[in-house]
């Protein structure tokens, strides 16, 4: 009788050992699974937070845009076509005040007429990158122009940044200064465009 519940015992205590080997093999593949989860969730809180960021850095700089905008309304800062096209169908719309080639200076007819002229500007680039081994070394160059436009139409003055070959920049200014934008009332408006001239392959 001692004998089978000697045995019973041990068979009993076998039998523990093999179901806490289960239950721990079981409890670290439930562990492993609950880390990938958590790692997965901190993944993508990680991402969030950065395009929290990228987009309040966005607002902030648009805030800033906007005051700029207001404090210099004769300033048209035309670099994001979307915000040439709103501006434009916002002139439309409103109806109080001059439509285009009556008053003010349309930005997208503008911007347009830039665009229409950058291949001449490349000329002047193309020039300056036979002679210049500092403009050789880029792979391109981004230049600002700001380019004020009189009411009459005619091109004021033309700052080109950054100037960093004088005769392609003397070339750029003087190809600019032939350019003819739309007639408008009120006073001259300062245009600012960037174009990336790159070489031709």
């Amino acid at each position: 009788m001692r004998k089978c519940l000697g045995i019973g015992s041990r068979g009993l205590s076998l039998g523990s050992v093999l179901v806490a080997v289960v239950v721990g093999a079981c409890s670290n593949k439930a562990d492993d699974g609950m880390t990938a989860r958590l790692l997965e969730a901190n993944n993508k809180n990680v991402t969030c937070q950065k395009e929290l960021a990228e987009a309040k850095a966005a607002r902030d700089n648009l805030k800033r845009e906007l005051a700029v905008a207001v404090a210099n309304p004769t300033k048209l800062q035309l670099t994001d076509p979307e915000i040439i096209e709103l501006i434009a169908d916002a002139r439309k719309a409103r109806g109080a005040g001059p439509e285009f080639g009556q008053g003010d200076l349309n930005p997208k007819e503008a911007s347009a007429i830039v665009m229409r002229g950058a291949p001449a500007l490349q000329g002047c680039y193309e020039r300056a990158l036979k002679k210049n081994a500092g403009l050789q070394m880029r792979a391109g160059l981004g230049v600002t122009l700001g380019i004020t436009v009189k009411p009459v139409g005619a091109v004021d003055s033309v700052d080109v940044s950054p100037s960093v070959d004088a005769e392609m920049t003397k070339c750029i200014k003087a190809t600019i200064s032939r350019w003819k934008f739309p007639t408008f009332t009120g006073h001259a408006v300062t245009i600012e465009q960037k174009l990336t001239l790159t070489p031709k392959t």
